[in-house]
């Protein structure tokens, strides 16, 4: 049977590539994608498989390929881990022997042919990944320059568009070496190479072909990495050499009225796992309920987002991400697709949500929990030191962090900014996000802080606006502008702030101080006033300091000069000692959000997890015994390394070692 290769608009634009290596047409012609279909019903989870999920790898689909003759010599690296006690020790030899991931050019890296039947397994799913600014390097290892091509991508570099809808960019490609930036991008010295980026991306349009990429990495030593948006402060959907998974396409959402469970009895949706933030608010907005995710739009809800606790403007209602889902259909290490709840494979449930993005499976859809339609006030004001000085704003802001237990007490979550300008400091709230409260309620709650603006002779300039549900009040909020996305000039580190910093003045005011010196070395510092709802019952494992925070201060690290190791160390120095150190010296209760990571943070395992972490790397040994699954600073990743040179910042243009 003929195996149809369907090429992807990403493939027909490389132009002068082909979308992979060609077989011999007495392959071709006897091979066909490996995949069967299964009853929508086959699943724990209390609602019926999307279709994409029905199509799956089975042992009996795995038998046919091994007797395919044309292609049995190959069938071994697509077979299920457990397949046979031969492919389990033939495993376990070659993970003796191999140290590091293979890539391009390695002995053990596999052969064109191999890779071409791997595409006609998956029904021509297999792209080569080329990076997108290579349309501008007239001398580049990629051959395409196109003037066209390169105005187009250096008009939407800094939208979130332009990166989530290609399977291999980047938004924040600081790790990717850096190498084929725009070309006006010092960091990225003017080349252009293929660097961190994967080599190769499955399209992923049904759960066969996850299971056919995860089999074909675990036995061929190829480094794995999942991808949905590529919105990554840390570089985790990228890696040199890598087989890429893009789950972006994955979009279907289902709604259901009446959903029972062990746990929750109500309105849900099931998600597929390419949803974003913004797709899940629409449809909430559509059936009149409201849901969670992040307030980034073009964030994936069900990769990083939940896997790593989740804040939201919602959070104060409703609780984090993770505590909206109530079951995950997952692929696993072993290539097997298994259902995960709190009554069935509890644990890996309970590591999926929390434990981290990337690390213990790949979730193809989720559901979760929806809530009634909540009215928002929208407030938002700015005033700056240009007029009073410096100390007038000062105590300003102190007076509003002050306040901010009784603001979280009232069920509200704020993003205020405060911008080192040189010659002074700018201010900017935007938004005070006021749930279940009206115009005059948000203003009573307000009215001592501008009180306190105007007795200190401060200006300045507020709207507050009604909105009957949540989207809209969203959107005219938050949008891809206020994320940075292309830069490679500054990298973010956060701290959850416990309440316990508020429990007397001294404490409160030494916080205070270290973040108000940060701002001299730090150009941008946002604080988030935000407390997650209590749960009844805590049943993920998301970072502890998520249940007992009042405030996250992310802190943005300028990086002077990013083309150099030197530079990129001096920046790593300055956010340790002058802009997150002191603040994480006063915080010893505090913790660290993991999607917006400090990537040299070396207290990531206490700061991200806590006291859950010894529970999720035993839990990681069991469900990932040989590390497929490997992010930076991940449940794990201390047991390999990127051997990519003294880059000054941890890229993924390297080879993935066990250390």
């Amino acid at each position: 049977m003929l195996a149809l290769l369907v090429l992807s608009l990403a493939a027909v634009l490389v132009g002068a590539q082909e979308l992979v290596p060609s077989v011999p047409a007495s392959i071709s012609s006897a091979v066909a994608p490996a995949a069967t279909e299964v009853p929508a019903d086959s699943t724990d989870a209390g609602v019926p498989l999307f279709e994409e999920e029905t199509t799956q790898l089975t042992d009996a689909v795995v038998a046919d390929i091994v007797n395919t003759p044309e292609i049995q010599e190959y069938a071994h690296l697509f077979a299920f881990e457990n397949t046979t006690t031969q492919l389990s020790e033939r495993v376990k030899r070659q993970r003796r022997l191999v140290r590091c991931k293979s890539v391009p050019g390695d002995f053990l890296y596999p052969a064109e042919l191999v890779w071409g039947i791997f595409d006609l397994l998956l029904g021509g799913a297999l792209e080569p990944i080329v990076p997108l600014a290579s349309y501008c390097y007239k001398d580049s290892e990629f051959d395409n320059y196109d003037a066209d091509k390169c105005a187009a991508v250096t008009a939407g570099w800094t939208t979130g568009e332009l990166h989530y809808n290609d399977p291999g960019s980047m938004m924040f490609p600081l790790y990717t070496g850096p190498t084929c930036l725009l070309p006006g991008d010092a960091a990225s010295h003017g080349n252009c190479t293929q660097g961190g980026y994967s080599t190769y991306s499955v399209h992923v349009t049904n759960v066969a072909q996850i299971q056919l990429a995860v089999n074909f990495a675990r036995t061929s030593s190829l480094r794995l990495v999942v991808r949905n948006t590529g919105h990554d402060y840390n570089g985790r959907s990228t890696g040199r050499g890598a087989l890429s998974l893009w789950m972006h396409n994955l979009k279907g959402i289902q709604y259901i009225q009446n959903y029972k469970s062990s746990t929750y009895n109500g309105p849900v949706f099931k998600a597929g796992a390419g949803v974003l933030g913004y797709e899940l608010y629409q449809a909430a907005d559509k059936y009149g309920v409201s849901a969670v995710a992040g307030i980034c739009p073009t964030v994936g809800v069900f990769g990083g987002y939940s896997a790593n606790g989740g804040h939201s403007p919602l959070m104060q209602l409703f609780g984090m991400g993770s505590d909206q889902v109530l079951a995950l259909e997952v692929v696993t290490a072993s290539g097997l697709f298994i259902t995960a709840t709190p009554t069935v494979n509890s644990d890996l449930y309970w590591a999926l949500l929390g434990g981290g993005g990337g690390t213990f499976g790949i979730v193809t859809s989720a559901v979760v929990k929806v809530h009634e339609k909540v009215p928002v006030t929208v407030a938002t004001w700015s005033f700056n030191s240009f007029m009073t000085g410096p100390e007038p704003f000062w105590e300003a802001l102190k007076f509003f962090w002050d306040e901010i237990p009784n603001y979280n007490a009232n069920k509200t979550y704020s993003y205020g900014t405060i911008i080192n300008a040189g010659v002074g400091y700018l201010y900017t709230m935007a938004p005070f996000f006021a749930t279940k409260k009206t115009v005059a309620e948000t203003n009573a709650l307000l009215k001592p802080f501008f009180d306190k603006l105007t007795a200190l002779g401060i200006q300045y300039k507020f709207n507050a606006t009604y909105y009957d549900t949540f989207y809209p009040a969203y959107q005219a909020s938050w949008s891809d502008d206020d994320f940075h996305i292309g830069s490679t000039a500054g990298t973010p580190g956060v701290r959850l702030v416990p309440t316990d910093n508020w429990a007397t003045e001294p404490l409160r005011n030494q916080t205070w101080s270290a973040i108000r010196s940060a701002i001299d070395t730090a150009p941008v510092i946002t604080i988030y006033n935000q407390r997650p709802a209590t749960q009844d019952k805590i049943l993920n494992s998301v970072n502890p300091a998520f249940r007992k925070e009042e405030a996250m201060v992310l802190m943005i690290n300028g990086i002077a000069d990013p083309s150099t190791a030197g530079g990129l160390k001096q920046a790593k120095d300055d956010f340790a000692n002058k802009i997150m150190g002191p603040l994480r010296e006063v915080t010893p209760n505090g913790g660290e959000y993991g999607n917006e990571a400090d990537p040299w943070n070396t207290n990531w395992k206490q700061d991200f997890w806590g006291e859950n972490y010894a529970e999720l790397a035993t839990l990681k040994r069991k469900w990932d015994p040989a590390g497929l699954f490997y992010v930076h600073h991940g449940v794990g990743s201390d047991e390999w390394v990127v051997e990519d040179g003294d880059r000054g910042v941890p890229t993924q243009d390297g080879r993935l070692c066990r250390v």
